[in-house]
């Protein structure tokens, strides 16, 4: 029988804030678009991980009552704990760049004070059935869902230690996205409403490339 390992935090080699935003018509509540990270599918890609290492993901859910399941491919990810934000529409005002006083900055985990709000909010037990390994997980709104992603197969294949028996840098990448099935098989249609909840194709789906951006750089004349 194979044992997989223990989810250990100190593995991390670094810690990233991911927040999950959504956006509504002006003076209504009628969702218009989701983005992560305040950034459409089609900026420059920002997280860059690499193959054989983890990392803490510190998972924002910034969009009010909506419930998100987290997927993530070519990685898997133990869920560590899952916290309640206080004062979430300050906090969320802050990350997306209005807040009147000017504090913060867009997308500013650490400068809007997420410790902060944190502070005497609920810490929600992690199921039983979602304490193992996994690659998906329904972050509720208003909380902070911190994860510990493994970007290397759990079981090591002869000869390639910690690695794919492919180069996973080729392209295209790691991706997450929302795991609601009905939203991401309907991607031509709601490209204008995507997502109530769905990472697709656009803007709520980020595309991680591990060192393939490094590799077109070097490889430039």
């Amino acid at each position: 029988m194979s044992w997989y390992p223990k989810p250990d935090a100190r593995e991390a080699v670094v810690t990233r804030h991911i927040a999950m935003y959504k956006y509504a018509k002006k003076g209504t509540d009628e969702p218009t678009h989701m983005y992560l990270n305040g950034v459409p599918y089609t900026d420059p890609v920002t997280e860059t991980p690499q193959e054989g290492t983890s990392e803490l993901w510190e998972v924002i859910n910034l969009t009010n009552d909506d419930n998100h399941p987290l997927h993530v491919h070519l990685a898997v990810f133990a869920v560590l704990k899952q916290r309640s934000l206080q004062r979430v529409d300050e906090f969320r005002d802050c990350m997306q760049g209005s807040a009147s006083s000017g504090a913060g900055g867009r997308n500013d985990a650490l400068a809007c004070g997420m410790q902060r709000h944190l502070a005497g909010g609920r810490t929600r037990a992690v199921p039983r059935q979602e304490r193992g390994w996994k690659n998906v997980f329904k972050v509720r709104p208003s909380t902070v869902a911190t994860l510990l992603v493994r970007f290397m197969p759990l079981e090591e294949s002869s000869g390639n230690s910690g690695r794919f028996p492919f180069d996973v840098t080729a392209g295209p990448g790691y991706v997450y996205h929302c795991h609601i099935l009905d939203r991401e098989d309907n991607e031509i249609t709601c490209l204008c409403w995507f997502c109530c909840c769905c990472l697709l194709v656009s803007t709520f789906q980020r595309i991680l490339f591990s060192n393939l951006q490094g590799q077109a750089r070097s490889s430039a004349p």
